[in-house]
């Protein structure tokens, strides 16, 4: 299957809701918090934390695992807001008419990292002129280029020396995007796919993992460090079941500190225990949720999930 990346959160919800008309908006997308019990296969105390209509995705754990950031276009442009989960209050980082995707806290606390996107390719949304992954402050100001390199959609830290990175084509409708890792010493690009998925993390051995999709009907889990010469794939993705849609595959995952991935197929989450050999598994369906789950995250200590969900309007 063929990926589109102005079908990414990223473009998708900057092109379209700018352009539609109300009749033609985009489905809302909300972020959840809720508890997890790994042990106990349990998902409890589902919570939106962004209630309203409007499009709020792309959530992060800060390190100490007591707010979530996550992006929204609330305020007209993509920014970014923190949701103190003590207290349950919400405030706005940034406020910017730039667009802001993918918040990252950074591993000092010193802030996060974000995709910015000043100047947007009109194919892909992307930023057509300048580096896209920024350092950040807490008080939303951008710092500085993380690395120089330009057409980055999706980013994860590996090390503070090493990021794993989807970089977007350059050509409309070509769709030839690249996994890579880069080394921000030395600025080398390691290719780990040709065919990469929207979801990239750190693997509990400090690899970075992604999605690859380089088989049309077998999409795959793999890693690969800075030092290995090839990735090795982990466990193949959780199927369709018969008759659904193929851009339904799930293709966003969660590390659990046990070693264990997430994954979740419309409101249904799945498991993988992390042993070779082994597939992904039902563990908790939340038909309440009300739509189909997208981004997913864990808070450090793994006892919290946040995770994006494109709502499903009602019937008339």
């Amino acid at each position: 299957m063929t990926l589109n990346v102005r079908h990414l959160a990223t473009a998708l919800l900057l092109a379209v809701s700018r352009a539609a008309s109300a009749a033609d908006a985009p489905p809302d997308v909300a972020v959840f918090v809720a508890r997890l019990d790994v042990k106990a296969a349990k998902v409890s105390d589902v919570t939106n934390i962004t209630p309203g209509k409007g499009s709020n995705f792309q959530p992060a754990f800060t390190h100490d695992g007591a707010a979530v950031v996550y992006t929204s276009g609330r305020s007209g442009s993509n920014n970014i807001y923190r949701h103190d989960l003590a207290k349950g209050t919400t405030t706005a980082v940034t406020a910017t008419t730039e667009n802001l995707y993918s918040p990252t806290p950074l591993a000092d606390g010193s802030g996060f990292s974000a995709i910015r996107v000043v100047t947007a390719d009109p194919a892909y949304g992307i930023e057509m002129n300048e580096p896209s992954l920024w350092r950040f402050g807490w008080d939303g100001k951008p710092l500085a280029p993380v690395v120089p390199t330009k057409r980055i959609g999706y980013h994860a830290w590996i090390t503070p020396d090493l990021i794993a990175a989807f970089l977007v084509d350059d050509v409309p409708d070509r769709n030839d995007h690249r996994a890579v890792l880069i080394d921000r010493r030395s600025g080398r690009q390691t290719l780990l796919t040709a065919k990469p998925g929207r979801s990239l993390g750190r693997a509990p051995d400090g690899r970075a993992s992604f999605v690859d999709q380089t088989d049309a009907k077998r999409w795959v889990i793999a890693a690969m460090g800075g030092g290995d010469d090839q990735p090795r794939v982990l466990v193949e993705t959780p199927p369709l079941p018969d008759g659904d849609k193929p851009a339904n595959r799930p293709q966003y995952f969660a590390w659990l500190p046990d070693g264990s991935l997430l994954m979740a197929r419309g409101h249904l989450f799945l498991r993988w225990d992390g042993k070779p050999g082994s597939s992904f598994q039902p563990f908790a369906d939340l038909p309440e949720l009300g739509g189909a789950v997208r981004n997913i995250t864990a808070s450090p200590d793994g006892k919290r999930l946040a995770f994006s969900v494109t709502l499903t309007p009602p019937a008339p």
